[in-house]
């Protein structure tokens, strides 16, 4: 049985003394270009990409996630696939404090488990992120097991395609990891249907894209393309025509709003079978939705989830 412990993160810390530490939105689009940014990471000169700190909150239950699934599940299956959509290049810069860390993707593949995968795919839009990633990859010398590649996560078939080159017959480790609600709900059936054996990690921007959005998409015209891309994002083109959501959205309950929601997207991995899930915090910005067909992916989660970001014992619902 795989047990649970706190997992000390190396990530490879450094001051990065470029950083601008970029207070508001404004000074963030000053110095960053196509969401990464204009300075370059002091390790390796390399493309970095601007985060929060809660980005290690983030990089923390993933890891302590992905060492209990990689330990329990290796000798039970075939091989084991990780994948990770919208991986970002490797490496970020904490804007709070100037310190340039490794990112989900470097993580996985410096953590010693990552002899057990089989095949770790990362999947992006951007073509100078995915060219970092690469090279970062070449650095550790894992061209052999490692790949990133450009892929249009809005595009169900697109990612379908990438996925078909993974080895068969393995159970995968799918995070989905993007800034705001836009991944569509057709991408997610498309990977569970390519990859049928998968857990699934998602970060549901709850505090951020849909505290910030989702009342004005319901309440005001303007708004289309947003309650579209939401709609895309449930999967549902029905959402906005809820009685209960237009009565929310008039009174301004926004953490009714956020409940009815994330409701919505739950009964959607219902109908795909996903029946094991738990979600959890990432500080008040988004949260960690885990999701499986089989009650061991919950068991083990929920063991990830013994310890807190901040070390402390946390409770299982």
């Amino acid at each position: 049985m795989a047990r649970a412990s706190k997992t000390a993160l190396d990530l490879h810390r450094a001051t990065n003394d470029g950083c601008q530490q970029c207070s508001n939105r404004e000074k963030r689009k000053e110095f960053s270009e196509d969401d990464l940014c204009k300075i370059p990471s002091i390790d390796d000169g390399e493309a970095v990409r601007c985060v929060g700190d809660w980005a290690e909150h983030k990089i923390y239950r993933l890891v302590q996630y992905f060492q209990i699934f990689v330990i329990g599940m290796h000798k039970r299956w075939n091989g084991l696939n990780y994948v990770e959509i919208c991986s970002g290049p490797g490496r970020c810069i904490v804007r709070d404090n100037a310190e340039e860390i490794d990112g989900t993707a470097l993580v996985i593949l410096n953590h010693p488990r990552r002899d057990f995968l089989a095949k770790a795919l990362f999947i992006d839009l951007n073509e100078k992120v995915v060219n970092a990633l690469n090279t970062r990859i070449a650095k550790l010398s894992l061209q052999a097991k490692a790949e990133a590649v450009i892929g249009n996560y809005k595009n169900p078939d697109a990612i379908a395609s990438l996925l078909k080159g993974l080895p068969s017959n393995n159970l995968n480790l799918v995070f989905i990891d993007p800034t705001q609600c836009d991944v569509p709900f057709e991408t997610v059936k498309k990977i569970v249907e390519v990859t049928q054996n998968v857990d699934l990690i998602i970060n549901v921007s709850i505090g951020t894209d849909i505290s910030r959005n989702l009342r004005q998409a319901v309440v005001d015209p303007a708004f289309l393309n947003v309650r579209r891309k939401y709609e895309q994002f449930l999967g549902d083109d029905r959402f906005f025509e809820r009685e209960d959501v237009k009565a929310a959205a008039q009174l301004g309950n926004i953490e009714r709003l956020r409940s009815i929601f994330s409701e919505a997207y739950s009964a959607q991995l219902d109908a795909l079978g996903f029946a094991h899930r738990d979600t959890r915090e990432v500080l008040h910005y988004y949260y960690l939705l885990f999701a499986s067909r089989s009650a061991k992916g919950l068991e083990f989660w929920q063991k990830a989830c013994t310890y807190a970001p901040d070390g402390q014992k946390e409770l299982n619902f």
